[in-house]
């Protein structure tokens, strides 16, 4: 009886221990297989991310044998890459200093084209001075026969002139229109506006407009008179006229605030 129980026994721990030794093979084996499941992964990912490399490193190489074949001498184009950036450093350099030696060319350039277009707009305006000139001198002199003729718009045609000398040995010089500082040639008056009511408005050639009242002492027909501009303290200049055979010649002193003294004097035709 005790025989039989212990190998029932015995069976049953044999059993038991099967039963066990096959759970273990089974959970053995689907670890494996995780195992292998997640290495072939990795391997493909990895696989993958060696062909995108791959083709970068393709993309890279051609973009570098272009670069090197366009920027490096002949004799360096089969160059390695570590000497390759050596040879691209200097190029590089050398292509720079080439650079900033033609911007410095493009803006010594550009100064030069504003500086002759500078004189082609001031021969344009010597150009016009002196048909302006030409115009005073050849023109058909009119003259107002009275005060109220001079109503109507007058073109003046001016040239600074200033005394020079001592006593009894002075003289008349007149400046060069073309060449005189901005702070004379401001004060050169192109054109009247002269109306009935004893207004008055005076174009300089710098552009200015000056509008003021107007009063004319002694006019005459055959002898020199003045015409007064002013407005209030503003502004006020004396305009002498004298009747010639060229017109009506004028002159007028300038303000300046120096020990110069300096006219503009010439003609004045309507």
């Amino acid at each position: 009886m005790n025989s039989i129980k212990i190998k029932s026994l015995a069976l049953s721990i044999l059993i038991l221990c099967g039963a066990q030794l096959a759970d273990v093979q089974s959970q053995t084996k689907k670890e494996i297989q995780f195992t292998l499941d997640t290495l072939y992964s990795s391997h493909m990912k990895l696989k993958g991310d060696y062909e995108q490399l791959l083709r970068y490193w393709k993309q890279y190489d051609n973009f570098y044998q272009h670069v090197k074949t366009q920027a490096l001498d002949a004799s360096l184009v089969n160059e390695p890459i570590d000497k390759g950036a050596e040879h691209f450093d200097a190029v590089w350099n050398s292509l720079s200093s080439q650079m900033r030696v033609y911007e410095d060319s493009l803006i010594y350039l550009v100064d030069s084209l504003n500086r002759v277009v500078e004189e082609r707009q001031d021969l344009l305006v010597q150009n016009k001075m002196y048909l302006n000139i030409l115009s005073g001198k050849l023109g058909e002199a009119v003259y107002p026969n009275t005060e109220q003729e001079l109503v109507g718009t007058w073109q003046l045609f001016l040239n600074p002139m200033q005394t020079t000398g001592d006593a009894y040995q002075s003289g008349l010089i007149s400046h060069n229109p073309f060449t005189v500082p901005d702070s004379i040639q401001q004060h050169n008056i192109y054109q009247l506006e002269l109306m009935a009511d004893e207004l008055a408005t005076i174009y300089f050639k710098d552009g200015r407009k000056q509008k003021c009242f107007y009063e004319v002492n002694d006019f005459s027909v055959g002898k020199s008179y003045t015409i007064k501009y002013s407005k209030q303290d503003e502004f006020k200049l004396n305009m002498h006229v004298s009747p010639m055979p060229t017109g009506l010649e004028v002159s007028y002193e300038i303000p300046l605030d120096t020990t110069q003294v300096i006219y503009f004097n010439g003609v004045m035709k309507p």
